[in-house]
């Protein structure tokens, strides 16, 4: 496995912290979005990581 695979967790996972790149990687990786949804996302319902899934979730549908 080469390091670009390996993505470590947060040190904090109750919260999307879009200022680190370690952060934004795991994040866009686990929900399965793209870099600009996340942070549109965290910009719509803060940075609880509980309300941006939820909020994730409501884009996907519409």
């Amino acid at each position: 496995m080469t390091a670009e695979h390996l993505v470590s967790a947060p040190a904090d996972m109750t919260k999307v912290n879009i200022c680190l790149r370690s952060d934004m990687r795991y994040w866009t990786r686990v929900l399965g979005v793209s870099e600009i949804t996340l942070r549109k996302a965290v910009m719509s319902v803060g940075d609880s990581s509980w309300n941006v899934r939820a909020e994730i979730r409501r884009l996907r549908r519409t």
